[in-house]
């Protein structure tokens, strides 16, 4: 069998590349082209070792591990420890998870496709997974793997905002789940009270959706309502919305719990919210992030 090394190495530095193109991609770093060419162009070396009698020393792990080293340091440089480490396994995470990736690919499809020959003056056969696969395929594994990445670190994030809430507004009694959110500063401007944002579909099996409709349109007409003597008006505005203000009702208590500690809050109001506030349902209302600091102090 006839091996045309040059079709191997071409092949091997541009996928070297898009992998630490993907590792600064995934660690969100800058870097200079020269440094990822240079990184690529050593990382290919291997190629040309593997057809030499030096080959037996390359498939040992630690000269792998060492040669990796290399490859990081090269692209991405040595300005401490953990920065170091941190690239070296990004850049082994990016690399399992395309190689994986396709080989799996590979497998359901069975595919057996030679593109290789017809490419001009080289007529090389054989192939079990073609150029096109490699190049279509590369691009397709590592963009579905950062974007799950990517997601995994949102929903890291939020976990971490997120707090149980039990709130008692007369004999209702509700538990959901909230969002701290540093950026929520709605307060009542007269008493300076904390306005949390609940949906407003959460009242609907205790006090009807008809009356709790009316209270969020300021159309209530019976003064006797359970509700309306608890009814604030707070100036509101958000994205998408017409209306200046929301209303807001008194709950009697509002019971927290937030990085292990639990609390109760009695100085908030409940600002009605006519839409859902996760399209996924990972939390039901907007957390104040007064009444967390307030009570963690």
């Amino acid at each position: 069998m006839t091996v045309y090394l040059d079709l191997i190495w071409l092949l091997n530095v541009s996928i070297d590349y898009l992998l630490l193109a993907g590792t600064a991609l995934l660690l969100r770093r800058k870097l200079q082209q020269f440094r990822l060419i240079s990184g690529a162009f050593f990382a290919s070396l291997v190629v040309f070792f593997m057809f030499s009698p030096y080959v037996t020393l390359f498939m040992n792990p630690l000269v792998k591990l060492l040669y990796s080293c290399l490859i990081v340091y090269i692209t991405f440089g040595y300005k401490r420890f953990t920065y170091f480490i941190q690239s070296l396994f990004a850049f082994y995470f990016i690399t399992f998870v395309t190689g994986g990736g396709l080989f799996a690919m590979h497998y359901f499809f069975q595919t057996e496709v030679d593109l290789l020959s017809l490419l001009p003056a080289h007529g090389l056969g054989g192939s079990a997974i073609s150029w096109l696969f490699v190049v279509l395929g590369f691009p397709l594994i590592f963009l579905f793997s950062k974007q799950q990445v990517n997601h995994f670190q949102i929903k890291k994030m939020n976990s971490e905002q997120l707090a149980e809430v039990q709130i008692q507004i007369a004999s209702a009694t509700l538990s959901l789940t909230g969002l701290v959110d540093t950026g929520n500063q709605l307060k009542d401007p007269i008493t300076k009270t904390p306005v949390m944002i609940i949906e407003a579909s959460l009242l609907h099996p205790f006090f009807g959706k008809k009356a709790v409709e009316d209270i969020m349109k300021f159309t209530a007409e019976d003064e006797s309502t359970l509700l309306m003597n608890r009814v604030r008006i707070i100036p509101f505005k958000a994205i998408g919305q017409n209306d200046r203000f929301i209303a807001a009702l008194k709950p009697d208590q509002v019971t927290i719990t937030h990085s292990d500690a639990s609390f109760e809050v009695t100085n908030v109001l409940l600002g009605l919210y006519d839409e859902k506030l996760s399209s996924e349902d990972a939390f039901q209302c907007i957390v104040h992030p007064q009444l967390v600091i307030q009570s963690a102090g």
